[in-house]
């Protein structure tokens, strides 16, 4: 049994180590954070690295998709120390995250820059860190010179004319949920019944499946694909890589668009919840979220970056940024998700 004394002794290096982070202080620290890699990761290290050089810590990341994140932590669990300390976790994963209790409470006390969020976007264990907007995105060009429509819907991409040209997320990348629950919205289905959308994916013929968006910039930029769906990012980054594209906010219902939203947790078990926690609150300040924005294309839940984004062409060009829009985008309900069904279908359906 633990004494007063006892508890006052355990709880002094805490202390210290509050009053340490207080000041901005981690010397000698190492962070962990799961994330995605390539340019996603170059950004975070821009926007943040002189933060943490100035506190004397140090980042790194363990790379690899939200769903191979968690399963790294799933896995480690019991082993000791966990093998990142705080990852990033997509809106399908939350349910599961949560009952597998695999993250701490946050301290908002922590995270000032969190202040300006939605109500919504602050969780007791899980934070918003970003949100990203669910496209067709589509080489106006090659579309006009085949004199083919400019689609409007999901169900434009199963047109005879884009045989073989077409492709979209793999259920395990990281937009590969939402568009499975968009292909099930359009054709009729729901969130409980995906089969209608699965129908409507198998009819478009010849198609291909990415599992990271880097595979969607380099085919359209060889021109082996003319249209695919992804989040407006990737639009940016083929903007970036010399390929004009246009990204199209799919009909769905009565609206356009689908967002999905991403989030922050930091890991049962970390010795450094302090340093996640200021991570945390570096990635949401406003100029971390116009940096994330303008290197990545993911649209930022600092409301005070939105603004400044007006004045940056291909953002602007490629992604809804006017609020009143962005708040009839369609959210798929994962509540009414079972991920296990979800995969099984995809599996007996498309990945065959």
């Amino acid at each position: 049994m633990l004494t007063r004394r006892g508890f006052a002794a355990a709880a002094a290096p805490f202390a210290l180590a509050r009053a340490a982070a207080a000041q901005g202080r981690f010397d000698g620290q190492v962070l962990r954070i799961g994330t995605f890699g390539g340019i996603n990761a170059d950004a975070i290290k821009e926007a943040v690295s002189a933060k943490f050089a100035d506190a004397g810590a140090k980042l790194e990341f363990v790379i690899g998709s939200p769903q191979d994140n968690m399963a790294k932590v799933i896995a480690a669990r019991g082993r000791g120390e966990p093998p990142m300390d705080a990852f990033e976790i997509l809106g399908a994963m939350v349910p599961q995250v949560m009952a597998m209790n695999l993250l701490v409470p946050l301290d908002y006390t922590l995270l000032p820059s969190a202040a300006a969020l939605r109500p919504d976007q602050r969780q007791p264990a899980l934070v918003a860190i970003w949100t990203t907007q669910e496209m067709i995105i589509y080489n106006p060009a090659t579309f006009a010179e085949k004199g083919i429509r400019p689609p409007v819907s999901l169900a434009d991409l199963a047109d005879p004319a884009l045989k073989g040209r077409v492709m979209i997320p793999d259920i395990s990348s990281g937009g590969g949920l939402e568009a499975v629950g968009a292909f099930a919205l359009t054709a009729g289905g729901s969130e409980a019944d995906i089969d209608p959308g699965l129908k409507l994916i198998r009819s478009i013929d010849g198609l291909r499946l990415w599992k990271a968006g880097g595979e969607l910039v380099t085919a359209f930029k060889s021109g082996d694909i003319w249209a695919g769906v992804a989040h407006a990012g990737w639009a940016v980054r083929c903007e970036y890589a010399g390929v004009k594209v246009v990204s199209v906010p799919a009909r769905i219902g009565a609206h356009a668009g689908l967002v999905k939203e991403g989030w922050m947790g930091i890991v049962r078990g970390s010795v450094k919840p302090l340093l996640a926690a200021f991570y945390i609150d570096s990635y949401l300040d406003p100029a971390t979220q116009y940096t994330m924005a303008v290197r990545t294309g993911t649209v930022p839940v600092a409301p005070q970056a939105w603004s400044r984004l007006i004045d940056v062409p291909v953002v602007r060009d490629q992604m809804v940024l006017d609020p009143a829009r962005m708040a009839l985008m369609t959210r798929i309900d994962y509540s009414k998700v079972d991920l296990a069904d979800w995969n099984d279908r995809w599996n007996r359906v498309i990945a065959r």
